[in-house]
């Protein structure tokens, strides 16, 4: 039985087994493109397609959660619709010839720097934002699946642990199997937490080196409230639930 501290996110407390989930294995690489305009294209129909996806998520999170938690999905379409940003990014594309996710993953550890350099845990947070958001575009630009989807194949109760999680994850979480999660990353000012705590997801952040602790199948205890966890705990501990 190990004890670890964290930051309490959301209230409640669960138990479960780990599922861990890593983060796409993915490096982008710089390489000339041929067509910097197809490139371009391609990408403007990815933003568009991810902005429909980010509505129908608002809709969702309304019924689920209420209009003020799922206003979170309206400031992820202001960061897609941010020409400023992405614009940038374009005429890098044309200027450069480079390829486009490349520049998008350069331009994303640029802007990631800055806000982490912030003294402002807020300001911090809308960091992670725009990662989530640029993430999930290059996602949609490689043909890669989202981690979560590993989630929706278990059949008994978990507790995921991960080094972070995105707003979207914690909407579509089905809750009939997912306890609760715990992160190496985040603070309780994150939009994730905001949401798991409209959706009565207990949640346990900024724990830290939990991924090199925890592994799948290992059982875990865990109090959203007091920030808490404990790995592999004694049957007394278990019983309190």
């Amino acid at each position: 039985m190990k004890k670890r501290k964290g930051t309490g996110g959301a209230e409640g407390k669960a138990a479960g087994t780990i599922l861990v989930l890593n983060n796409l294995a993915f490096e982008a690489r710089a390489e000339k493109s041929e067509d910097a305009e197809y490139e371009i294209s391609r990408f403007e129909t990815v933003r568009k397609e991810y902005k429909e996806e980010l509505k129908q998520l608002y809709r969702e999170a309304e019924i689920s959660a209420g209009e003020e938690p799922a206003n979170i999905f309206l400031a992820y379409i202001e960061m897609v619709n941010d020409d400023a940003f992405f614009g940038k990014i374009i005429r890098r594309i044309q200027n450069e010839k480079l390829n486009l996710v490349y520049v998008l993953e350069e331009e994303k550890k640029a802007a990631a720097v800055i806000f982490q350099s912030m003294d402002d845990p807020y300001m911090r947070e809308r960091g992670t934002d725009i990662e989530n958001v640029c993430d999930a575009l290059i996602r949609k630009m490689e043909g890669l699946n989202s981690p979560m989807d590993e989630v929706s194949k278990t059949k008994e109760d978990i507790v995921i642990v991960a080094a972070d999680l995105t707003p979207e994850d914690i909407i579509r979480m089905d809750t009939a199997h997912v306890k609760g999660f715990v992160t190496e990353r985040g603070g309780n000012t994150s939009h994730t937490v905001i949401l798991a705590k409209a959706l009565g997801i207990p949640a346990v952040v900024g724990v830290k080196n939990i991924l090199e602790e925890a592994g799948s199948k290992t059982n875990i205890y865990m109090d959203g409230g007091e920030g808490t966890i404990i790995l592999e705990p004694d049957q007394e501990v278990s019983d309190i639930l």
